[in-house]
């Protein structure tokens, strides 16, 4: 891949960290606020930026095949990384379709989403009629019975933004001698 490819690619994981890191801000400040609307607002821009995140540095379906893996090595990026998980930012972003499955799928219909009560409130409700959820004790973005803690989430963000930084101030092109 072209190092002017990598570079406007490093570029666009940077703004996502810093898109991500001002909504993990706002979530704090809604939180502290009760300030549900912005909360969940906060939140959904959050899901966004990750899951741009994670198409930029492992690529669905790339034009140029190693992509992600060259992305991910300038960056220092592990497999195992938090912001990998696609597939919980995609419950976000593909909401209308898990809410059809719910219609689908649900015995009860007893319909929790954008909750943000302690979970011993919701334990008799079935994992299938719990949407979109917040946990507090455990700082974790919730779906179904899915938890994405925001502590390590955060903490990944923070340092992939760091080395996405560190890219932009090396020299753009070198010159052999």
């Amino acid at each position: 891949m072209e190092k002017a490819l990598l570079r406007h690619l490093q570029t666009e994981v940077e703004r996502q960290c810093q898109f991500a890191m001002i909504a993990l801000q706002d979530i704090e400040e809604a939180s502290a606020n009760g300030d549900g609307k912005l909360f969940w607002y906060s939140v959904q821009n959050l899901m966004v930026a990750i899951g741009r995140i994670s198409r930029l540095l492992w690529p669905p379906d790339p034009l140029f095949p190693k992509r992600g893996l060259e992305l991910r090595e300038s960056l220092g990026v592990d497999e195992d990384s938090p912001l990998a998980a696609r597939t919980f930012a995609e419950h976000f972003e593909h909401f209308d379709k898990r809410l059809e499955t719910w219609q689908v799928t649900s015995e009860q219909h007893r319909f929790f989403d954008s909750y943000t009560e302690p979970l011993d409130v919701l334990a008799e409700t079935a994992p299938e009629d719990r949407l979109r959820g917040y946990d507090s004790e455990n700082n974790a973005v919730l779906f179904h019975e899915d938890a994405y803690e925001l502590g390590p989430v955060s903490g990944a963000l923070e340092e992939l933004q760091r080395r996405a930084e560190g890219e932009m101030v090396k020299p753009r092109f070198t010159v052999d001698a």
